[in-house]
């Protein structure tokens, strides 16, 4: 969906009147060293998300970091709210790896790890306006994270990326798009694109009027135009949750160094191949 340029007005001050009001809140952040013997350090990060609720993240710091500041990855969960795109064990390649979890999702929320959801998930709900969405939250959340990240004095601010799987996926591409300092985008199989004609979930493209406004203002395919990241996504042939037409819809839309990988025989799943040449992107584009 190219929205019309009244349209791409409304949503672009929709954004800036939302991260003005995310910004003028402190962090509050608070990290913790998580005892465990492991090759790397790890810890768990809280911080204030939107509105001021306390997001909770996990950070992966390598044993024997660089002298200099590192690049860093923010990262997110699945629809699951627990699988994460990036492994903590992954800031080995000398990274920071932070693992957020938004608002009512794995560590910020009351699942258990491994346990599905009981009842309607709670990513629907507000769904009747764009202020008060699920995803205005957690897309703030994850921006947070990324604040923290380019707070850290170990951190490279200017050498920022996003990952993630399904949710995970949209929520990278998101950052990217909502956020400069994003300079790296991997997304494979991202969920919720081209909404308006996304038949992967039920009542998606369905919904009345106010709904399908509503998605607009959140869609990697409306949002893509704004991402100066260098983005690679991916999708799968044989994917019935993320169709590949609207994955391929938000690539088609975005301006800048952009990739995109199809697996004719891939369904809704990891990809081993996918996830080595993320590390390659990331690499190539962070770390050069």
């Amino acid at each position: 969906m190219t929205p019309t340029p009244a349209k791409q007005r409304k949503i672009d001050a929709f954004w800036r009147n939302t991260l003005r009001l995310a910004a003028k809140r402190p962090l509050d952040a608070v990290c913790e060293p998580i005892k465990a013997p492991l090759p790397y350090h790890s810890f768990k990060v809280s911080y204030r998300g939107w509105r001021g609720d306390t997001i909770n993240a996990l950070l992966g710091v390598p044993i024997n970091p660089p002298r200099n500041p590192m690049p860093a990855i923010v990262t997110a969960p699945g629809y699951g709210g627990w699988e994460q795109g990036a492994m903590l064990d992954d800031c080995q390649r000398g990274y920071l790896i932070l693992q957020v979890f938004p608002r009512d999702q794995g560590l910020s929320g009351t699942t258990v790890y491994g346990q599905p959801r009981q009842g309607p998930a709670p990513m629907m709900a507000g769904v009747e306006s764009p202020n008060d969405f699920y995803y205005r939250g957690a897309y703030v959340d994850v921006l947070r994270g990324v604040d923290y990240l380019a707070s850290r004095p170990d951190a490279d601010a200017s050498r920022l990326g996003a990952m993630g799987t399904s949710q995970g996926g949209m929520l990278a591409l998101a950052a990217g798009s909502l956020d400069a300092r994003i300079k790296a985008v991997c997304a494979h199989v991202p969920a919720f694109c081209d909404l308006r004609n996304n038949h992967g979930y039920e009542g998606a493209n369905r919904g009345d009027a106010r709904r399908l406004d509503t998605y607009d203002f959140f869609d990697p395919a409306v949002l893509a135009s704004r991402c100066r990241a260098a983005t690679l996504v991916s999708s799968g042939g044989k994917d019935e949750t993320c169709p590949p037409a609207t994955i391929h819809a938000v690539y088609a839309r975005l301006p800048g160094v952009k990739a995109i990988a199809h697996y004719p025989d891939l369904t809704h799943t990891s990809c081993g191949d996918f996830h080595a040449m993320g590390w390659d992107w990331m690499d190539r584009h962070l770390r050069g």
